[in-house]
């Protein structure tokens, strides 16, 4: 994943730039590898973007991660279900109109956005490496 597809405060890009099905894989793999809290992710969406999600989800839960697709939603939704589900992070898969560019968002536990001061950089190392092992046993996935 190159430096030009992580901003300030999350990862953006198109295909063309290389936020590709492939990234979003990784970049799941790499999310699941990083967060400092054992536990479940959940994963939010907006409509057109189920495909990099899908791929978010398959990343994580190759990594042991359990995750809960939340379906469609927002920034606001997977915070709230962070706090009120405990969760240990959320995947954000969202569309930024006025740059016309997709989003992926991080979140770690207690809602706490991942950007570049607490641990993006340290993430998009990680999908660069690509020395990801996977777990012995898959994460299991629930849909809400």
């Amino acid at each position: 994943m190159s430096e030009e597809l992580i901003s300030k405060f999350d990862i953006r890009g198109t295909e063309q730039t290389g936020l590709t099905v492939e990234c979003a894989w990784n970049v799941g793999k790499a999310v699941a590898d990083w967060l400092p809290v054992s536990g479940p992710v959940v994963v939010v969406y907006t409509g057109d973007k189920i495909e990099l999600a899908n791929a978010s989800i398959e990343g994580l839960r190759l990594q042991g991660r359990d995750v809960t697709d939340a379906g469609l939603g927002d920034r606001n939704l997977a915070m709230n279900l962070i706090v009120t589900k405990g969760f240990a992070g959320a995947v954000v898969v969202g569309f930024d109109a006025t740059e016309q560019m997709t989003t992926i968002e991080l979140y770690q536990n207690e809602a706490k956005l991942i950007d570049s001061e607490s641990g993006l950089e340290e993430i998009r190392l990680l999908v660069e490496a690509g020395n990801f092992v996977p777990a012995v046993v898959k994460g299991n996935l629930t849909v809400s």
